[in-house]
């Protein structure tokens, strides 16, 4: 008995330990500049040399016990209008610097790169990122949920940054304009964290230190910049226009219709209500420059999301797209302005999001769409948000949201939603979780419209341990929101809703080799999904075991053993097969093997082998992608995936499914850009072209050419085509 008491208090504090361990958070003092800063990034002017530094970091990636190898100093001041960041960045001399293109907004973790994370309203829960490369490329990003997913790049910004190369270093001055942060006035001191990645020595150090196992954008992992005067926003409402014009020509050659003519106009206008509450405006907008998605080859009986890129739904995303979690989305932007493949025009739109104050925060969109030919009414959607801060870091939320349908004037269908959720994370960010409950209303008035869930995360360097639960009604309707599993093909191309319940654990252990000079980590993990009725009869389940081993050079390798009893409620055709299966549970294992190599390296790549059982064959697969960086100026992508399904009974055939793509990104200077994309998809019977030029003509200003190309691949004629010009501009008011 002793001797458990005693092994129970020994993890007990082992687990206050890794709390605790990096509670020593360090600061330094922020002084106002008396002289102009010149954005070269030389650090030349007389204020720099007495400005305080941030130096002594901490090493996140390999160890997080030691100091960095590569020595980094950072200094900041501020005048009225802009932050300013200088850091000088040592590197080892006669070794080139890792840069995968020169594209904005870049991979942190696969370039040589220095970072500033800022929590301006020190509630450890949303915040901004900045980051230059060596070659002076930009990256801005949003800091949301507390960073423990990182930053989303998303969000653009107008701020400025030079670099300069000296014998053994890089130094950088940025240049970030108050009216670009979200911050509380009369604040004394923010929140904040500098970031360096080395792929040099494949060395990742934030000042403040970071545990490994979490992300460096972690802010209740940040030390504190103290003001000498707290910074006050100018009075009266700032104004930022971004008019655009665009010419288009398109054919749709699959239905035989003439080429349109398409000439477009249109309006985007930002007004900074506060330091930390804007509202943005939309009229007509366009996205036609906005970069096409990555297709996959989905044998899955359910409906796949892409990320959202469109830069109005973006900022402050937080307050919209991430009400709910990854398989339970009440509001889902891209349902705005798309119906199917066809587009349907927005009319306009604006939202009002920020924060109220240190403890509040607010979200309001609505957008208004065009009636179309394909579509019966035009659509109104609306989602309005508010969180309230409390403890240290965590927050509630709550939302309602409507979409009407508009014949005229009057609303004659709508879907409304409401819910209310918790977001809970520890002071060192160690567990963190979130529930939430939301109702969803129609016309129809029917019950079992809820959907309600709960999940907690414990993270540490080592362990990553994960619970959750979700519930969904049968008539949890949300035709604004993303909720894949509740609808199910009839096989008469409709989709029927059947309610359930999903009960989630997964979690891995990772054991160090610190005395290895080839081996960072290998380790165990596992994950285990139990699907019942929303009355809790069982439907299905999944089980996987793996072992996950990593090189110091990144190089990482899986094996992965899954095991499941997919249900299907209706018949199902498998995609490429002749006949359906009947309903019934169909039990499922397969074998897979990933391999990985580093990104850092100029020709990299990673495959994946995996066979197994599938309904009543088998099925073969292939995963595989090859970059090349020949320098900085372009790199070079290939992927490759064949899905083969055999050994079925005569009736159901086979098939053997392809899916090959290539991508090309031409970096002509930091401000010119040519990308393609070639794919060749067999499940669709489509192989497309995009081809997109960008030319960042002024911050925040580009011209774009664009030219999209479909074509039927059996036999292979042309389907599409589509051509765009357009031109947008950024005017400070």
């Amino acid at each position: 008995m002793k001797k458990t008491i005693h092994t129970i208090l020994i993890l007990f504090t082992l687990l206050i330990a890794d709390n605790f361990l990096f509670a020593q958070a360090p600061s330094f003092r922020i002084e106002k500049t008396d002289e102009p800063i010149l954005i070269d990034g030389m650090l030349d002017e007389k204020f720099w040399k007495k400005a305080q530094p941030a130096s002594n970091f901490q090493m996140n990636y390999p160890h997080d016990t030691l100091p960095a190898h590569s020595k980094t100093v950072v200094k900041m001041t501020y005048d009225d209008k802009s932050l300013y960041v200088g850091a000088i960045c040592y590197h080892q001399k006669d070794i080139e610097y890792v840069a995968q293109t020169l594209k904005r907004d870049f991979s942190f973790g696969v370039n040589d790169v220095f970072a500033i994370i800022i929590d301006p309203f020190n509630d450890g829960s949303n915040g901004q990122s900045f980051a230059v490369n060596p070659y002076g490329v930009q990256r801005e990003g949003i800091v949301s949920s507390g960073g423990i997913k990182g930053v989303t790049t998303s969000w653009d910004a107008k701020w400025y940054a030079e670099v300069t190369h000296g014998s053994g270093y890089w130094s950088l001055e940025m240049s970030i304009p108050f009216k670009t942060l979200r911050f509380e006035s009369q604040a004394k001191s923010w929140k904040v964290n500098f970031a360096r990645n080395d792929l040099s020595i494949n060395e990742v150090s934030t000042w403040a230190p970071v545990p490994r196992g979490f992300n460096i954008a972690t802010l209740t992992y940040t030390g504190e910049m103290k003001w000498d005067e707290s910074p006050t926003p100018k009075k009266g409402i700032k104004t930022a226009l971004s008019p655009y014009v665009s010419l288009g020509l398109s054919r749709d050659n699959e239905n035989d219709e003439r080429v349109k003519f398409m000439p477009n106009a249109g309006l985007d206008a930002k007004f900074d209500l506060t330091s930390s509450l804007n509202l943005d405006v939309t009229i007509n907008p366009d996205f036609s420059q906005v970069e096409v998605d990555e297709q996959v080859l989905n044998l899955d009986r359910f409906e796949i999301s892409f990320p959202e890129r469109r830069f109005f739904f973006t900022e402050n995303s937080d307050m919209f797209a991430g009400l709910g979690n990854s398989r339970v989305r009440p509001f889902f932007s891209r349902r705005i302005g798309g119906v199917g493949t066809d587009p349907v025009t927005i009319l306009g739109g604006l939202k009002l999001s920020g924060k109220i104050n240190q403890n509040w925060k607010i979200g309001f969109l609505d957008v208004q769409t065009k009636k179309e030919e394909d579509v019966d009414d035009a659509q109104n959607f609306l989602v309005a948000s508010v969180a309230r801060r409390v403890l240290s870091n965590s927050q509630i939320k709550a939302f309602v949201m409507n979409k009407s349908a508009f014949n005229g004037s009057e609303p004659n269908d709508y879907n409304r939603g409401t819910g209310i959720e918790f977001d809970y994370r520890s002071k060192r960010s160690a567990i963190s979780s979130l529930s939430y409950l939301h109702y969803a209303t129609t016309e129809e008035k029917l019950r079992r419209a809820y959907a309600y869930g709960s999940k907690i995360r414990y993270r540490t360097t080592k362990l990553n341990l994960f619970l959750g639960l979700d519930a969904v009604g049968k008539n949890y309707i949300t035709e604004m929101g993303f909720v894949p599993r509740l609808y199910h093909d009839d096989n008469n191309g409709d989709a029927q809703r059947i309610g359930y319940n999903q009960l989630r654990t997964n979690g891995n252990y990772w054991f160090f080799l610190k005395n290895s000079d080839k081996i960072d980590y290998m380790g165990p993990f596992f994950g285990f999904d139990l699907f019942t009725g929303d009355k809790w009869g069982y439907q299905e389940h999944i089980s996987e075991l793996g072992f996950e081993m990593a090189q110091l050079n990144s190089n990482t390798f899986r094996a992965t053993y899954t095991e499941s009893n997919p249900v299907l409620f209706y018949n199902f055709t498998l995609s490429g097969l002749d006949n359906a299966f009947s309903p019934g549970n169909y039990h499922q294992n397969a074998f897979s093997l990933e391999y990985e190599t580093g990104k850092q390296k100029k020709l990299n790549g990673s495959a994946e082998i995996g066979i197994g059982k599938k309904y009543l064959g088998k099925e073969f697969k292939i995963d595989t992608e090859v970059n090349y960086r020949p320098s900085k100026w372009g790199s070079f992508g290939f992927t490759f995936t064949n899905k083969n399904l055999y050994d079925f009974p005569e009736e159901y055939g086979s098939a053997n499914l392809f899916l090959i793509g290539t991508k090309a990104e031409i970096s002509f200077t930091r401000n010119i850009f040519w990308t393609t994309f070639l794919q060749y998809n067999t499940q669709r019977t489509n192989f497309n072209i995009n081809t997109r030029f960008q030319w960042r003509i002024a911050p925040m200003s580009d011209l774009y050419f664009v030219v999209t190309n479909n074509y039927l691949t059996e036999p292979f004629e042309n389907r599409n085509w589509n051509v765009v010009i357009k031109a947008n501009y950024w005017f400070d008011l």
